[in-house]
């Protein structure tokens, strides 16, 4: 019947309610999974934006290092920018990026970014040869990339091998050039002779790596130059360039300072050994009188001294011979009462500023010395007058004591001089 017709239609547009929810379902997930991948916190691969390339010439070639900021600014620049001004609403000061460096960069993100968060270093970048590996390794600024950017970084070292550098003929441009060596080690100085024969060498200089404050033994590098780096004007004008840049030199042939017991030979010792006796003589023989007389000297060793500054204007060593100074006594007084015995005293001698040559022999420093210019005062205990207690003295430059010299010769000039002391 018509009535019953009109109930099912009724019926059949009746919907199902699980079927009406599960499109909307189904929409909700797509919103939250888009709104959920455009806020996701995207990671940059900054090594896919590097590279790294080499031009000059072969054995002077240098290193490009080229990072494409335009590709990134394709790639991620919207997200760095947005990201970036999001952080900055965050803090004035975020990771150092104060707002005045903001505002500069404004639309300029991506420099930003790459300038703050990608950023590194060549192992080489100049001298480069075909077949040379450059390693390129990244600061870790992971830290720096999320908490002023809002995005995580991925560094991969890279490694690059040189390839397509011209060949050029070359020279030595070492050739007639030497480097002289002056001066007592270790104060020794190094000066270059250039008069290089190749024609093609006359234009460049040359320079030392060391050239003070040498001692024998050391090594000193000698390095050619152009006007440019990669001796391209050199190049241009003979068609050619050094075979080789540096070159080693041996610091040799230097009078040496005397600094330790190892480096006092024996025929130094012997040589200040003469001296210090000459010396005394002759003081003897100008100062003693009658009653007087020079006995003998008896050696008891030495103490070097070197300053704790070697940069120090002052002496670059102080060698002190200690002596035991033995002398006769001869004496009758108006009382007839005699004195007649050998009396001793301590007397050293400083030579300053020894050195001596390549075969250990004393080549200076002999006649730069000092002695003692105190008295000791030797005793008789003689009485010489009648209606006087006084004695017979004698003085003498010098010490009653060893301590006393010692004092005198080292301990005073410790303030600015180590001492080794070669005293039994």
């Amino acid at each position: 019947s018509a009535v019953n017709n009109a109930k099912e239609n009724t019926k059949m547009k009746k919907h199902n309610p699980a079927k009406v929810l599960a499109p909307i379902a189904a929409a909700a997930v797509i919103a939250v999974g888009g709104w959920a991948f455009a806020n996701r916190t995207p990671t940059i691969d900054v090594s896919k934006y590097m590279t790294l390339s080499a031009d000059g010439y072969n054995t002077v070639g240098k290193l490009n290092i080229d990072f494409d900021t335009d590709k990134l600014e394709q790639d991620y620049g919207k997200q760095i920018t947005t990201r970036f001004k999001k952080q900055k609403n965050l803090k004035d000061d975020t990771y150092g990026l104060s707002s005045l460096t903001a505002s500069l960069y404004d639309g300029y993100e991506a420099d930003l970014f790459a300038e703050t968060c990608a950023t590194g270093s060549a192992d080489k970048t100049k001298g480069l040869s075909n077949g040379d590996v450059v390693t390129y390794t990244w600061d870790d600024n992971s830290d720096e990339a999320e908490e002023a950017f809002g995005v995580k970084v991925k560094y991969t070292d890279i490694t690059y091998t040189v390839s397509g550098l011209a060949s050029v003929n070359t020279f030595d441009a070492f050739d007639g050039v030497d480097v002289e060596f002056s001066g007592i080690s270790p104060d020794g100085r190094a000066t270059v002779n250039s008069l290089p024969t190749a024609a093609e060498a006359q234009g460049l200089y040359y320079t030392l790596d060391e050239n003070s404050g040498l001692s024998n033994g050391d090594t000193v590098t000698l390095t050619v130059h152009s006007n440019r780096d990669d001796f391209s004007d050199c190049i241009d004008k003979y068609g050619a360039m050094p075979q080789a840049t540096e070159k080693t030199f041996t610091v040799e042939g230097l009078n040496e300072y005397v600094t330790s017991a190892d480096t006092l030979s024996d025929s130094v010792l012997v040589s200040l050994q003469n001296q210090a006796e000459d010396v005394f003589k002759s003081y003897a023989a100008q100062r003693f009188s009658n009653g007087q007389t020079f006995k003998g000297m008896t050696y008891l060793g030495n103490y070097i001294l070197t300053p704790k500054n070697k940069d120090s204007w002052g002496d670059k060593d102080r060698i002190v011979l200690a002596y035991q100074v033995t002398v006769h006594h001869d004496y009758t007084s108006e009382l007839n009462t005699t004195y007649d015995a050998d009396d001793s005293f301590f007397w050293y001698i400083t030579f300053n500023n020894v050195s001596k040559d390549a075969d250990g022999n004393i080549a200076s420093g002999l006649n730069d010395y000092d002695t003692p210019t105190t008295f000791v005062k030797i005793d008789s205990g003689v009485q010489k007058y009648s209606f006087s207690s006084s004695t017979e003295t004698w003085e003498y430059y010098g010490y009653a004591s060893l301590d006393s010299l010692y004092n005198a010769a080292v301990n005073q000039y410790v303030e600015n001089y180590n001492h080794q002391d070669n005293v039994a």
